[in-house]
């Protein structure tokens, strides 16, 4: 799991994973500009593509500044966002899945990301093994 926000390597990290060799799996949960554009779509659709410009706000630091109109107190490594967030899990899933349709569609992948697939992986996860959860909870 990175970002893209302003990484040189980003592309290169990209095609590193896509060229390991055969047998080995890798998946890439990339969000572009950052891992916020994530959480501000718990609250908010959109396509708006973040640009950092030399003397600027970097795209991420941009994306911060709408999540912040959401989660006024919200700090980078802070804790406690899963639980003040998983009633809106639901609208991210959808608003990350959309925006990411349309930007495949536009050949773009800013913004995007791709956390609702880790997400909709742990809870298949979750829903498979919950006797097994149950156990290790005793």
């Amino acid at each position: 799991m990175f970002d893209k926000d302003t990484h040189e390597s980003y592309r290169s990290a990209l095609q590193l994973i896509k060229s390991v060799r055969p047998g080995c799996v890798f998946y890439v949960i990339n969000s572009a500009p950052c891992f916020e554009y994530w959480l501000l779509l718990h609250f908010c659709y959109t396509e708006k593509p973040f640009h950092g410009t030399t003397g600027a706000k970097s795209s991420g630091d941009q994306v911060l500044d709408e999540l912040k109109k959401y989660i006024v107190d919200y700090a980078k490594g802070n804790h406690g966002y899963f639980e003040r967030l998983i009633d809106k899990l639901p609208q991210a899933i959808l608003h990350s899945t959309c925006a990411l349709k349309s930007a495949n569609a536009s050949d773009t992948d800013n913004p995007t990301t791709l956390v609702h697939e880790l997400v909709e992986y742990l809870q298949e996860v979750s829903k498979n093994n919950t006797s097994c959860w149950q156990n290790t909870r005793q």
